[in-house]
């Protein structure tokens, strides 16, 4: 198969390939082929590929979620009062079904992480990084060497999440005030 950007041929891998997502950090699948242009390294994905690597970010997601206090969370009554619609209505947007807002299970029980839901209220994409992470330029880009395959690399360093919720702040507020924000 030729390669559209550079004209040269895909040849068929199997290695270890580490992808960078906005969201999670750095996603390794390994053993799963693809397909890399022997010249300008372009990257071809499998259906067996993209399925790996969504299951590999959902796992991230999941795991990163499940780190955060319970009081970061909201249940879906909640969630539905805070965006103002039905819960039924919460249960079958297709947006928030696709993780435009940050969910998790807690002992059976689907909860919403509260920044997630305000931030989708305002902007319709409660996503944000769970991670914060810091770019460096890799020495290979600065000395301007032929290899194109690495750029740059990425440290992963936890974010905290500062809670939202004025009562775990110890203010004095009333309920609707919570909401107001």
């Amino acid at each position: 198969m030729k390669c559209y950007e550079c004209g040269g041929v895909y040849k068929a891998k199997s290695d270890s390939l580490e992808i960078f997502d906005s969201y999670v950090g750095k996603i390794e699948v390994r053993g799963i082929p693809y397909y890399q242009c022997e010249n300008c390294h372009d990257i071809l994905y499998t259906e067996e590929m993209s399925r790996a690597i969504e299951t590999e970010r959902n796992r991230r997601i999941h795991k990163l979620l499940k780190q955060l206090p319970l009081g970061d969370f909201v249940s879906s009554t909640e969630a539905a009062s805070i965006l103002d619609i039905s819960r039924q209505a919460l249960h079958k947007n297709r947006r928030i079904n696709h993780g435009f807002i940050h969910q998790t299970k807690f002992a059976g029980v689907t909860v919403y992480l509260r920044q997630s839901v305000l931030r989708f209220k305002k902007t319709g994409d409660g996503r944000f990084p769970l991670q914060s992470h810091r770019y460096s330029p890799s020495s290979e880009y600065l000395k301007g060497t032929a290899r194109t395959g690495i750029l740059a690399s990425y440290e992963h360093y936890p974010r905290p999440i500062r809670p939202m919720n004025p009562f775990l702040e110890k203010k004095r507020v009333s309920p609707k005030e919570c909401y107001a924000n």
